[in-house]
Order: structure tokens, then sequence, then C-alpha cells
């Protein structure tokens, strides 16, 4: 069971070397939330068994949001939908994307807010892809930013490397939308997560 904040439970999908990868898993009173697919098997036995962590089943689960379109996000998400019957949801900018994965798609707008958790607010990054989004969770003063930042194995953030980028200027001026909310969390789905002062390396990360 890794829950690394209340109701906030980190999920690594990644198979071993290369670049670690996370999504998440929100055990709110309201309901239950996942926050991306991942990519190949290993990523649905992975949630399968952090469900089962928490006394839960696939068909608890009732919205999975997605941060973005690319591959190691989205590649599970019909089986995963399949498994849960979940609402699937991403930002508009996203959702025509999305949905090409066989899927029905809710579009969500920035700032709007979902009644889960205390309230997690939808956070419009665009760059990495048109639509790119990260989730904050006030409740808890964090923020999931998927691949809005990313970091190394000693938390050092970074923005998104241009190679995985639609627009890599874009990327790294729209990271400092992040600075207009209270945080102390920042998870990320590549590179260490930082749970304390998240806030205060974001605004060196944007120069500020």
């Amino acid at each position: 069971m890794v829950e690394v904040l209340k109701g906030v439970h980190a999920i690594d999908f990644s198979e071993g070397g290369g670049m670690g990868m996370e999504l998440w898993l929100l055990n709110c009173p309201e309901g239950t939330v996942l926050v991306d697919t991942g990519m190949r098997d290993y990523a649905i036995e992975k949630i399968e068994t952090e469900l089962k962590s928490i006394g839960k089943g696939w068909r608890d689960v009732e919205k999975i949001l997605i941060t973005h379109r690319h591959g190691d996000h989205v590649a599970n998400l019909k089986r995963v939908q399949e498994l849960t019957g979940a609402e699937v949801m991403s930002h508009k900018d996203e959702a025509d994307a999305v949905a090409e994965k066989g899927v029905e798609v809710t579009s969500l707008e920035h700032g709007q807010i979902l009644p889960y958790c205390g309230g997690i607010e939808v956070i419009h990054v665009p760059g990495h892809s048109d639509g790119n989004a990260g989730y904050y969770l006030p409740a808890v003063k964090a923020i999931l930013a998927g691949d809005i930042i990313f970091a190394d194995d000693e938390g050092k953030m970074e923005a998104p490397p241009e190679r995985y980028c639609k627009d890599v200027d874009q990327a790294r001026r729209e990271i400092n939308r992040f600075l207009d909310y209270d945080f102390d969390a920042l998870l990320l789905t590549h590179g260490k997560d930082t749970m304390n002062g998240a806030k205060e390396k974001v605004r060196a990360l944007c120069g500020k």
C-alpha cells in the first residue's frame, strides 16, 4: 500500500530500467478516482493490487482522469475503462485525441472543480501537448503534475524534454501557472516526487 498523502496512492508502473513512471489512485470519501492508466499489462496489475490494498475493486473506480494523450498515460485506457465502467475525463483540447483510444471522453475546462477528495481542480498547462493538464488537490496541498514537470532521481526539477513536447517553449513558460496555487507536494509521472517545499522548487525552476 503506497499512500503518499491522505487518500493519494502513487503507483509505480515502471518495469525496471529507464525512466520511472507513476500514476495515481485517489481514495476519496465521495468515490475512487484513477489518474492515468499507464501502459502494458504490468500497470493494470499494479492498479488492481493497489485497489485491493484499500478494499476496492475495479468497479469502485468512478472516474478516470487523463493528464494527456501520450501512450504511457493512455495505452491501457480502453481496457481499464472496460474493467471499471468509469467515466473518462480529459481537458477539452485533448479529449478528441484521448477518445481515439476507443472510449467516450467528457471534456474538462481549466479551473473546473470535480467533487472528489475535497475538490479536484483542473490546471491546463499546454506545451508538452495541447491539452496537457495537472490536477490540484487543495485538501492535501498537492498537484498531480503528470508530464508538466520532470525530475531526476534526486528530485531536481526540469521542464519536459524538447523531444517529447509539441511546443517546448510554451511548455517551459506555462509551468508558471502552478505558482497560482497553494501546494507543498508535487507528484510527477517521471522522476522523484517532492513531498515538501515543492512550490519554492517550482518558483526557482521558473526563475522567480
